[in-house]
């Protein structure tokens, strides 16, 4: 996201069949004041409902931010195998 012409704020997502992921974002400190880097989340997510994707995941982590746009805590399992 640009602001009079200088990069603001940026997500990098990937779009993977029905759902897109949210794997990263970033901002520049100067324009927060503007809430930049959750206002180009939003857009995310209205792009992603434009696109009639079925989920939005913003993957772990427990930031406010995530939870302030609706975002639900799914249960992540870690499951080893081994030989006894």
């Amino acid at each position: 996201m640009e602001v009079n012409g200088k990069q603001a704020s940026s997500t990098l997502c990937f779009d993977y069949n029905e759902a897109i992921y949210l794997y990263n974002s970033a901002y520049d400190p100067a324009y927060s004041s503007l809430s930049a880097s959750l206002l180009l989340e939003v857009f995310d997510i209205r792009d992603a409902i434009n696109a009639h994707k079925k989920r939005f995941d913003f993957l772990s982590g427990n930031e406010p931010y995530k939870y302030d746009l609706g975002g639900k805590d799914i249960p992540i399992y870690r499951c080893v195998i081994s030989r006894s």
